[in-house]
């Protein structure tokens, strides 16, 4: 092929020029290279870096730079591998029938992965249901030969040793809630559901002894709900999930679709306060890393690997476009089927996608509603096409429509992500 100047983005970081290209590969310029590069003056050494980089494009890296478009699109073409269950609302519980026709659609999706994540209230709450699921689910698995994994996002509240013992011999994933140590745990749990600490991390300690005893690989993790009053725990909070083996942790911008209006204006906080709360946190953790410590942030790791090159995520801000229902579905109580846990939760029409009573995963998939909801996400329109972080964002349609009424929202109003992407940039890839 010609040698030419592949498509690029680029964002001034301090006194570097980082580049992007649309299939993801990225390059660091000094000021005097970027302006080489701009006044087509480049050098055999500019042009060997550019070339790694397919900043210039020709035979030499044309086969790696589709290789890398086909990694970072393949999860199109996989099918629903994520499929959380609501088997506890506030309106009413999950009955076995309904259950029985979910477990059934979930078998339909292609993909060789699925994920059944139980959520809601509390899905202990619904423990027959639960089991009836895990077993079906199990049995179906035996035939369709699926690499399934079952998982529980649960308050714990309801957890025996009877409940526990059954959920370990099934190997089943237990996700809980840790908002720090005691004091702010147990502060943050009178706003929102859930144990208390002592609780909480006496049944961390007792789940991770039963995986362990079974020679299992499954390890307790845990969600934290950043309040304003956590802003004040930065180093505290990660302590505590080093003290308990918890080696990953999702420092997370508050959600308000998750929050009651009552108990909102108490917990709230700044985008800005936020933002110096997640720097102090990581900064912390690359500190603990170094002394041979095992915590990871699930937004700097995720940002890091997009970088690099490894486009697997399931955090829905980051797959362009959305991965809500070609990689994640939701099964409300009674059989609604939703792309996302936002999208059942604000009960829009808009993002009603069907029933299990009456739909069929293929009609499901290839509707107007979810084609609608993919196009809103493109991120290849609109603001979002010059921006150099292009290539590693994502477009949630759902968040866009609750935040801004509308489902197609503008990447300069996500002053947290670039915020984020500018952070790691500066100190994991321009000042190593």
């Amino acid at each position: 092929m010609k040698e030419l100047i592949n498509n690029y983005k680029y964002q001034k970081i301090k006194d570097r020029y980082f580049l992007t290209t649309d299939h993801g590969s990225y390059c660091i310029l000094s000021e005097g290279e970027f302006t080489d590069l701009k006044k087509r003056n480049i050098n055999q050494e500019l042009k060997e870096k550019l070339e790694k980089k397919q900043i210039i494009l020709n035979d030499n890296n044309l086969n790696e730079t589709i290789k890398m478009m086909r990694r970072k699109y393949n999860f199109l073409f996989s099918g629903t591998s994520l499929h959380t269950v609501i088997v506890t609302s506030n309106k009413d519980n999950m009955d076995k029938e309904t259950s029985k026709k979910i477990v059934d659609f979930i078998f339909q999706t292609p993909s060789k992965e699925i994920t059944i994540e139980f959520k809601g209230n509390d899905p202990l709450l619904n423990w027959e249901v639960v089991k009836y699921i895990i077993g079906y689910a199990n049995g179906k698995n035996i035939e369709a030969k699926k690499n399934l994994r079952i998982k529980i996002i649960t308050t714990l509240n309801g957890i025996d040793e009877e409940k526990m013992n059954y959920l370990i011999d099934k190997d089943v994933f237990i996700c809980t809630f840790l908002d720090g140590p005691d004091e702010l745990h147990n502060y943050n749990r009178k706003f929102l559901s859930g144990n208390n600490h002592k609780e909480v991390v006496k049944w961390i300690k007792l789940f991770n002894n039963g995986y362990k005893k079974k020679n299992s690989n499954n390890k307790v993790e845990a969600l934290i709900t950043l309040t304003k009053k956590s802003l004040e725990y930065s180093k505290e909070i990660i302590d505590e999930y080093v003290k308990l083996g918890l080696n990953i942790i999702n420092l997370k911008f508050l959600n308000k679709i998750e929050i009651s209006e009552k108990v909102w204006p108490l917990i709230n906080y700044s985008e800005d306060e936020f933002i110096d709360f997640w720097k102090n946190s990581i900064n912390y953790i690359e500190e603990l890393k170094k002394q041979g410590k095992d915590i990871n942030d699930v937004i700097a790791s995720t940002i890091s690997n997009k970088i690099n090159g490894n486009f697997d995520s399931n955090n829905l801000e980051f797959t362009s476009p959305y991965s809500g229902a070609i990689g994640q579905l939701v099964y409300d109580y009674n059989g609604n089927i939703y792309p996302s846990d936002e999208a059942r939760i604000i009960g829009e029409e808009l993002f009603l996608l069907g029933n299990v009573d009456k739909d069929i995963y293929k009609e499901i998939l290839t509707s107007d509603k979810v084609c609608t909801i993919l196009n809103a996400s493109i991120i290849d329109q609109f603001a979002y096409d010059s921006h150099a972080f292009k290539p590693y964002y994502g477009v949630n349609p759902i968040l866009n429509y609750i935040s801004y009424g509308n489902t197609i929202g503008n990447i300069s109003q996500s002053n947290i992500f670039n915020e984020q992407f500018n952070w790691i940039i500066n100190e994991k890839f321009i000042n190593q």
